[in-house]
């Protein structure tokens, strides 16, 4: 009877966590990702976390949990988990989109995902007044939005920042007895990934930090600098190309022409939209091109396009590629990112620490997206209230937890040079620059098997990145009917 007592505790704690924590009880679940694409068969689970972690009776949030169970006869004590970036996207949706490569990882561990707070199904700060848009939007209008998005979250917004979101995934290691975590971030992922293994390095198994953040950087006053390197090396690039330079010699003054045509006065068109696929009456603005060129720049297919895109304006007056990739790119990132998480991380950890007298002002101002993504920011977060910070949330991570850093190319937002900032700090790591690639580079070519083996083995010294060589940029679409034979 005791051996039958004994057995039937633990088999509760392995389904529904439940010794000496609150409560997770797993289920059989169907998972839709970004923009309801993709699916995935998981084990999903709601748990109850404290609003503000220092009040662990008050007010409480619903965080949204999926598990892939590992196929392994004996799992290891460790589970892999993958962290999405925004701020303000869901690491659910990341988990489904990519949940072809993340299945090989089951083979020996489970692999965790929780939508951090604020995010996807974890009690979403969304705002429908603050999105994308591609007009002009004025300081003024900035300030009366973000009040408005203020008087419209369900939550307190100081409470949805990393300092807090990293708490949650120690509890939740903790609550599943799992013995560490190998953590994988992306992007704005990257900030929480390192906070976790700067607060948390004995729980720390492992760390693939992809298109690095470092933790000391603000986010936001370098955006429109390193966009703008990124499309004149697109350029240049397509100069370089005999295919590309043949269809499109004039690709950088063609772009300027059609950026001046566009900020002079919108171009009014009919198209089906390509979401919705009702026709639309609209105007492409010059906030349309803006948005289309900064998107595409983060993929190599969808940034050798730009090319055609930008000659059919110029020279066949067609506006309605600028238009189509305008509107879609838009929609899904307005679908994509709840912008009252966003908010709360940048006006806590970024805005706060923006310095005009290191900022070259007029380098801004000559690229295509100017100073107005930098102000924007700013004149936002005089209104939005600063969160809950660590003290050493701006410290860069010193760390001797085995690390692979990953970066691409042709980051537009976060370049190769950040990847080799945070190395000093690293003794235990690795930076691989993937050729040819943009920002995200972990699901491209031969990485989903390198970073297998390195959370599997996590030595840096065994990492064999030679298979990344093989990888380059994506050929230049010179018609309708893609790149050349």
């Amino acid at each position: 009877m005791r051996t039958a007592f004994v057995s039937s505790v633990l088999a509760a704690c392995l389904l529904a966590a439940t010794c000496g924590h609150a409560e997770i009880t797993f289920e059989p679940c169907f998972l839709t990702g970004s923009g309801g694409n993709g699916s995935l068969h998981a084990e999903c689970a709601e748990w109850q976390r404290p609003l503000d972690p220092e009040a662990p009776d008050g007010e409480q949030i619903t965080l949204f949990v999926a598990r892939l169970a590992s196929t392994a006869i004996d799992p290891a004590g460790d589970a892999f988990t993958v962290i999405n970036g925004g701020p303000g996207g869901s690491s659910v949706d990341m988990m489904v989109d990519m949940g072809g490569i993340l299945r090989p990882f089951t083979r020996e561990r489970d692999v965790i995902v929780i939508d951090q707070r604020g995010t996807g199904r974890s009690a979403p700060m969304s705002c429908e007044a603050l999105t994308d848009t591609a007009d002009d939007v004025t300081v003024e209008m900035v300030t009366q939005l973000t009040q408005d998005c203020l008087e419209d979250v369900p939550h307190d917004p100081r409470f949805f920042t990393t300092s807090v979101a990293v708490r949650d995934i120690e509890a939740l290691r903790e609550a599943l007895g799992y013995e560490q975590l190998s953590v994988y971030g992306v992007s704005y992922g990257t900030r929480v990934a390192q906070h976790y293994a700067q607060q948390y390095p004995d729980a720390t198994r492992a760390l693939v930090i992809d298109s690095v953040v470092p933790l000391e950087h603000a986010l936001g006053s370098q955006i429109a600098i390193h966009s703008q390197t990124t499309l004149d090396s697109l350029f240049d690039r397509c100069l370089e190309n005999s295919a590309c330079s043949n269809q499109f010699p004039n690709v950088a003054e063609d772009f300027h022409r059609v950026a001046e045509e566009l900020r002079r006065a919108p171009k009014p068109l009919q198209i089906q939209h390509p979401v919705t696929g009702v026709p639309t009456d609209m105007e492409v603005s010059y906030g349309h091109l803006a948005i289309l060129v900064r998107l595409a720049l983060y993929a190599p297919p969808s940034a050798a396009l730009l090319p055609l895109i930008i000659d059919e304006a110029a020279n066949n007056n067609n506006y309605l590629p600028i238009a189509a990739n305008g509107l879609r790119m838009m929609n899904s990132l307005t679908q994509s990112i709840n912008y009252g998480m966003h908010n709360a991380v940048m006006c806590t950890e970024d805005a706060p620490f923006y310095d005009d007298t290191t900022v070259d002002f007029d380098a801004m101002a000559a690229t295509y997206l100017g100073a107005q993504m930098y102000e924007t920011l700013a004149a936002m977060c005089e209104v939005w209230p600063a969160g809950f910070a660590d003290e050493n949330i701006k410290q860069a991570l010193e760390s001797n937890v085995p690390t692979l850093v990953l970066s691409g190319e042709f980051d537009p937002i976060t370049p190769p040079a950040w990847g080799d900032q945070v190395m000093p700090g690293l003794s235990n790591a690795v930076h691989l620059v993937a050729p040819g690639q943009g920002h995200g580079v972990f699901p491209q070519g031969c990485l989903p098997r390198v970073v297998l083996e390195f959370v599997e083995n996590p030595d840096p010294e065994a990492v064999d990145g030679t298979c990344t060589q093989h990888l380059s940029t994506h050929p230049f679409f010179v018609d309708l009917m893609g790149p050349p034979p």
